[in-house]
């Protein structure tokens, strides 16, 4: 498992390198993130949110004008509520995702910088409970769930820039475009992927060049 997310970070890793001279001769920020997950599980019916957390690193890397590359490495809750399971808690799948972003922000000299962001995000499963319960997932008859989970991101966010620090916020959806659990019982079979809506704040610190 920890090979399979080592391989997904070399993704950003590579990204970054390629990038750097047009990075450098720029100002980019580096610095942690974090916040709150409204997360649901897409295929399923009669289920409820769940609220979880989200954290991590996040890296902007400019590529010239209005143009950024921002990768980031984070841990992430989802799943959902409701009659997913023999809990009515239904179930929390934690998972580290490596999103790779393209970031476009406003290019207007300014302390406040409006953003927004799209790109594909990698995830491997680091564990999944039944809330309300001690086993996990898989110990439910007739559950499976997926370790890897792909998908997209789009969000929007702002950017205050204050001497070489960086406070910014913002808010992003998770679509997942592989199924992350299947549920086959003699009456149900059914399939479902992540959404996840999410708000955050974070904090940062400038490099490079003005």
């Amino acid at each position: 498992m920890t090979s399979q997310f080592l391989r997904y970070a070399t993704i950003p890793i590579a990204l970054i390198t390629l990038t750097s001279q047009s990075a450098f001769a720029q100002s980019g920020h580096i610095g942690v993130i974090g916040g709150a997950t409204f997360s649901t599980l897409n295929g399923l019916k009669s289920v409820d949110q769940r609220t979880g957390a989200m954290g991590g690193l996040s890296l902007v890397l400019p590529l010239g004008g209005s143009v950024s590359l921002q990768p980031e490495a984070l841990f992430v809750t989802k799943g959902a509520r409701g009659p997913v399971s023999s809990s009515s808690d239904g179930l929390a799948i934690k998972y580290a995702q490596v999103p790779v972003l393209l970031r476009f922000s406003s290019t207007r000299a300014s302390v406040i910088v409006p953003h927004v962001y799209v790109g594909p995000y990698f995830g491997l499963q680091i564990d999944c409970t039944v809330k309300g319960s001690t086993g996990s997932c898989n110990d439910l008859p007739g559950v499976s769930t997926k370790t890897v989970d792909v998908g997209g991101i789009a969000g929007a966010g702002i950017d205050l820039n204050v001497g070489g620090l960086v406070l910014t916020g913002g808010a992003r959806y998770d679509f997942g475009v592989s199924k992350v659990v299947e549920f086959k019982t003699s009456s149900v079979s059914e399939s479902a992927r992540n959404g996840a809506f999410a708000i955050y704040a974070g904090l940062a610190v400038g490099f490079g060049k003005k």
